[in-house]
């Protein structure tokens, strides 16, 4: 009997019953959420195509169109939230949706200005949409990125991918950003994309998006917006910043020293002294010289101090010119400041949780950079050039 029930088991579990094939699955590979109405959002998706008549790859693995020929259309459905307008999206296409190679998320800027909250518990309650895809929000319709055609990716939530992966800017995934809402701050900082401007002979859509500047998030909204300056000051703060060149004109020289850094390092300490909240940011970083146009000779170790100077100053200001307007305007703590107090002073955080955003606002904050030129180079002054140099007066 025992027998007879293991085979009856094994002839109803056998089989491909709940297979799917490829042919059936209509691939996601970048979604937008944007503003429709009064109390409605619009679903957009970037939907892969198998197959481009005249060329290119047929696969996912394969590379732009030797025509520049789409590899991917949008589709788009209104609802009153993401799941109304998802269950919308789908009767409008012949194949199942599939979000596993899904790359981006992008919030238009109206959207991110009414609130993005439930459309984020909604990634992270549904099991299709990937936690690891990276968040943007889009100046203008989200959707009008994933309709750009770009010259050298297969799509435009590919050049976005792409673009993140240097970290020259935010990068944000749906579960960071999840993090960042739900955290003691309740703030986030999202990378801020804008279109560029195609090349003069070709169609308006054959061009790209890219990172420019950040936009700040305070209770799930957004709130404003930081340029690209102000965005690398983030990165310094948050010790998130992978890599960097950075151009600096020493005192008494002519010229300019460009250093790539090689390694950052950014601490955090915080204090509360007599009542007054205190946060001390020190930031260490080693860079190597790349280019040096002063025509000094970085075999001086009193020139080699005065560069790690500027680059200090340098580091310092774009450091304070993204807490300056986070602290004056925004009131929104984006660099981790409160996770930082709550870890070194749990007792009073429990107090002062509710305040905040005040707290923030009026907190000290002394920022101290110190920089290591580890790998100065060999390069002399150039005796063929008599305007560079070291400044007379």
């Amino acid at each position: 009997m025992i027998l007879l029930l293991y085979i009856l088991v094994l002839i109803v579990t056998a089989g491909c019953w709940d297979r799917k094939e490829i042919n059936d699955l209509a691939f996601v590979m970048g979604a937008a959420i944007d503003k429709k109405g009064e109390g409605l959002l619009e679903l957009s998706v970037q939907v892969y195509i198998p197959k481009v008549n005249g060329g290119g790859s047929s696969s996912l693995g394969g590379t732009s169109s030797s025509k520049g020929q789409e590899q991917t259309m949008v589709r788009s459905a209104e609802g009153v939230s993401i799941a109304d307008a998802m269950s919308h999206l789908q009767e409008r296409l012949p194949r199942e949706v599939f979000w596993g190679h899904n790359e981006v998320y992008i919030f238009g800027q109206a959207r991110a200005q009414q609130g993005i909250r439930e459309d984020v518990d909604y990634m992270l309650r549904s099991p299709e949409p990937r936690e690891r895809a990276n968040v943007f929000i889009s100046k203008g319709l989200g959707k009008d990125t994933l309709k750009l055609i770009p010259p050298l990716e297969r799509n435009s939530s590919e050049v976005l991918r792409e673009i993140s992966t240097f970290h020259t800017g935010l990068q944000v995934t749906i579960k960071e950003l999840a993090e960042m809402l739900t955290g003691d701050a309740n703030a986030a900082a999202l990378p801020y994309i804008v279109i560029l401007p195609p090349e003069p002979d070709k169609p308006p859509n054959q061009t790209i998006a890219y990172i420019q500047g950040s936009a700040i998030l305070k209770d799930g909204k957004m709130v404003g917006k930081l340029d690209s300056q102000a965005a690398r000051g983030i990165l310094w703060l948050r010790d998130e910043l992978k890599t960097s060149v950075i151009t600096v004109a020493p005192s008494h020289s002519k010229g300019s020293v460009s250093l790539r850094m090689i390694r950052s390092y950014t601490q955090l300490l915080p204090s509360i002294v007599n009542g007054v909240w205190h946060m001390d940011v020190h930031i260490e970083t080693e860079e190597d010289v790349q280019q040096n146009t002063t025509g000094i000779s970085l075999m001086e170790p009193e020139w080699v101090k005065t560069i790690e100077i500027s680059v200090d100053k340098l580091i310092e200001n774009r450091a304070k010119r993204a807490l300056q307007p986070a602290q004056e305007r925004f009131h929104s703590d984006i660099f981790g400041f409160a996770d930082a107090f709550h870890r070194k002073h749990p007792q009073a955080w429990k107090t002062a949780k509710a305040n905040w955003s005040d707290i923030f606002s009026k907190m000290e904050v002394r920022i101290v950079s110190r920089s290591h030129i580890v790998r100065p180079g060999i390069s002399n002054p150039d005796a063929t050039s008599p305007e560079k140099g070291v400044d007379s007066q």
